[in-house]
């Protein structure tokens, strides 16, 4: 695409009128598919993936021909089985869709030297300076990346690819077209998509923030464009946070403040069978914190906020309840020993169904001090020990290792890839 001169009302908004070097690639219905190019008997039928196989998981993948039948990510697997009682429902792969995953970055990376990914069905890339820019230019990758997708992944699998001068703006335009698209965002056209577009359809914006936003008077992705710093504090951002989005929403590059570091890590279960048992849940709650410790562990964080959260069944409610540590955690054990304290604030005489827990609090691993006299110190034998653990299973699987209290026990927590997130234990979101 040749270069457009700017129209006015771009320049006078101060849009990037830079030409697009940036990518982003997102697999459309990405583990329904995966599990579809897998498994031949599952094609061209309506598929979920639930978190777990109960009727009260939540399905966090469907494929197209479910989506067409109105069954969509965050439904209920019992809500999915309403609208069409024949759904297949299978339980997660993970290691199925981490392989397609790195497939995936291994093809972008024949393209560019500058790849992130971003979660496990959705990267980037940067083309700038690279032969493919100017010999193909981004639309012309993004289809080769489509073709190689096809060949090497799946003919299942298909992907849509934003192009634009920033990653914010790139999947904004890849979420133009989620049925195998390929669109273009930059100062051309900037303004007549956002025209169509609403609020919560911007990437970051969810329902809560609207409405904040709406306090401030600003109603549509253009209101939000033509916002001044100070009407955008006055919807309680602050001064930093409404700088980035001026950026953002005019298509630069926003740096750490657009991958702002995750503010805490949590791990549930939905178990199959209800019970009052303080011995199996305090049995389920050392295994969700091994696993959160896990997750913190390989971002290089830690933290002191630890919180528990128990829903009944039937539905007659739930209950949560936090606690603030003198000292960042990071190990399975020391969010256990938090979260078994919390765990007393439930009623003993209610059937538990789902069970989950977290840390918050988050700093940086190496921000806090782990010896008072010595700065610096290597870690603790016990951080040692968990890490050498990790790597066990990093190699085995969940279970290769377990704590003596849960040997012989089912393993009832399934390995799990949270939104947002890669599912590599040693994934930390920076770029490769």
């Amino acid at each position: 695409m040749g270069a457009r001169a700017p129209s006015r009302e771009a320049i006078e908004l101060g849009l990037n009128l830079a030409e697009p070097a940036t990518l982003v690639i997102d697999l459309n219905c990405a583990f329904a598919s995966i599990e579809q190019q897998h498994d031949r008997a599952l094609r061209g039928r309506p598929i979920a993936i639930g978190a777990y196989d109960v009727d009260a998981a939540t399905i966090v993948s469907s494929s197209r021909e479910a989506r067409d039948l109105g069954i969509k990510t965050g439904m209920k697997v019992f809500e999915a089985k309403a609208i069409y009682p024949a759904i297949i429902i299978r339980e997660p792969n993970p290691p199925l869709y981490r392989a397609a995953s790195d497939q995936l970055i291994e093809i972008m990376d024949r393209h560019s030297p500058d790849v992130l990914r971003m979660s496990i069905d959705e990267a980037s890339m940067n083309l700038a300076g690279t032969p493919n820019l100017k010999k193909l230019g981004p639309e012309g990758v993004g289809m080769a990346v489509k073709r190689a997708i096809r060949a090497e992944i799946g003919e299942c699998v298909t992907a849509s690819v934003g192009v634009s001068t920033s990653i914010w703006m790139a999947k904004q335009a890849s979420n133009l077209d989620k049925r195998d698209g390929l669109r273009r965002i930059d100062h051309t056209n900037l303004i007549s998509v956002f025209e169509g577009l609403g609020l919560t359809d911007l990437s970051g914006i969810a329902e809560a923030s609207a409405r904040r936003l709406a306090k401030a008077g600003i109603h549509t992705p253009m209101d939000f464009l033509r916002a001044t710093n100070s009407r955008l504090r006055g919807a309680g951002m602050h001064e930093e946070v409404a700088g980035g989005w001026a950026r953002r929403l005019r298509g630069f590059e926003v740096g750490a403040f657009e991958h702002a570091a995750r503010k805490s890590y949590s791990h549930s279960h939905v178990m199959s069978r209800a019970t009052t048992s303080q011995r199996e849940l305090e049995e389920l709650l050392m295994r969700l914190s091994d696993m959160v410790g896990r997750r913190l562990r390989s971002a290089g964080r830690r933290g002191r906020v630890v919180s528990i959260g128990v829903v009944y069944r039937p539905d007659v409610g739930h209950v949560s309840r936090q606690m603030t540590l003198s000292e960042p955690i990071a190990t399975g054990d020391e969010i256990y020993q938090a979260a078994r304290k919390l765990l007393a604030a439930r009623d003993p005489r209610l059937l538990v169904g789902t069970l989950g827990v977290g840390l918050s609090g988050l700093i940086e691993g190496d921000e806090g001090q782990l010896d008072l006299f010595r700065p610096g110190a290597a870690p603790p034998r016990n951080e040692k020990l968990e890490a050498a653990v990790d790597a066990i299973r990093d190699r085995f699987g969940e279970d290769a290792m377990q704590r003596s209290r849960l040997l012989g026990r089912a393993p009832v927590v399934r390995d799990r890839i949270a939104f947002g997130n890669t599912g590599h234990p040693d994934e930390k979101g920076t770029r490769s």
